[in-house]
């Protein structure tokens, strides 16, 4: 088959993962609501009705949980890990993971969570929160979320230890610590016998927004339109390299043909160099895919409130979301199609052809009368 290699090549990038299509992960569900009270609702992936959740129902990647006041509920995972979802809250089970990555990933746009992590997720470290301000990889096993409509995240860690990390400071929170950060304290800060008060700070950022929405959705704004200049950069450079290891593909064939083996594995170790950088470019472009998600949530929130015949009348400073949103929204469009553009291939499907290609090479060299690809 002649043209065996370039027709492998073609169809390995041809596989998306995009937030429609992720891994096989995607078809399986990641737990169960096993717990509920009061308003509990549940959006599934690609629906844009919210329903009344009920005990037992499955959860998949892509869903959406929000609660009421006065309301929670608890996700249980397969892992056997779990989150207790509390009042006002609005979370996301992350689609935008990278096929090299294994993990549970929760959005928080705003509210509180609290994690118990399973043994079985914390020795493949599979779990992580994330929030507008932040991203908590979990080293513990028992730790509790806050994010709250001014931006600010609080974290509390009961047991093992959570690494906090919003690419301007990294901190490692420990048992009995927490930590405390926000669009305008960006510097981490770690306390020991840290005991918030959830409501205090909940109500407190909501006294915040309402008393200028303009700053507040300010930062939002700026860190949406900053993510997604980053994430076309690594898309652009995810499409050429794509295309260059088009190319090197039909060089590759050409030496083949011409028995030229010093210059076909040169080509496939060519290959095999972009592979590891897509490789990067993949996990790199599934992280900043989160991270413009919890944007894309807060500001989609600020928007509901801007809007509210009761709560805007208290909003000051609600004209800069109403007048900013329809452009968010059209960013958002634009960053659901860069993200099945910059995710468009499977590593392991293709480092798992790599290695075939080259066990057929060593049986080329051992046999020249052997046509490499007429047994691929």
């Amino acid at each position: 088959m002649k043209h065996i290699l370039i027709l492998l090549l073609s169809l390995t990038m041809m596989l998306s993962f995009s937030p429609g299509a992720i891994a096989r992960e995607n078809q399986e569900p990641l737990g169960k609501i096993t717990s509920l009270k009061g308003r509990f609702d549940i959006k599934k992936k690609d629906s844009r009705v919210w329903v009344d959740a009920v005990t037992g129902m499955d959860v998949f990647y892509g869903d959406a949980v929000r609660t009421g006041d006065l309301s929670k509920g608890t996700i249980t995972f397969v892992d056997e890990s779990f989150v207790k979802v509390h009042a006002n809250s609005q979370i996301v089970m992350n689609t935008i993971i990278s096929p090299l990555e294994k993990k549970n990933s929760i959005l928080m746009f705003f509210g509180r969570v609290w994690s118990k992590v399973s043994r079985k997720a914390l020795h493949r470290k599979l779990f992580e929160v994330q929030t507008p301000t932040a991203v908590c990889g979990v080293r513990g096993t028992d730790f509790e979320t806050g994010a709250y409509e001014d931006g600010t995240t609080l974290v509390q860690v009961n047991s093992g230890k959570v690494t906090i990390d919003n690419e301007i400071h990294q901190e490692t929170v420990y048992e009995n610590q927490g930590a405390r950060l926000s669009y305008e304290a960006r510097k981490i800060r770690v306390e020991p016998g840290y005991q918030p008060d959830w409501e205090q700070n909940e109500t407190q950022g909501r006294k915040n927004l309402f008393a200028d929405g303009e700053k507040y959705g300010g930062y939002v704004h700026t860190e949406i339109y900053e993510r997604r200049d980053r994430l076309k950069d690594m898309v652009a450079r995810t499409t050429a390299l794509s295309e260059h290891k088009q190319n090197l593909a039909v060089v590759a064939e050409t030496a083949r043909d011409e028995g030229d083996n010093a210059a076909y594995e040169a080509r496939l170790a060519e290959i095999e160099a972009i592979n590891r950088e897509l490789g990067d470019l993949n996990k790199r472009i599934a992280y900043a895919g989160g991270r413009l998600e919890c944007q894309f949530g807060l500001f989609s929130h600020y928007g509901y409130l801007a809007k509210h015949p009761e709560l805007s009348k208290h909003f000051k400073g609600r004209e800069f979301i109403l007048k900013e949103l329809d452009n968010i929204e059209m960013i958002q469009a634009e960053f659901n199609t860069m993200i099945e553009e910059g995710m468009k291939m499977s590593m392991e499907d293709m480092d798992d052809m790599m290695e075939e290609m080259r066990h057929k090479m060593k049986e080329y060299k051992n046999d020249q009368k052997k046509d490499l690809f007429d047994e691929m």
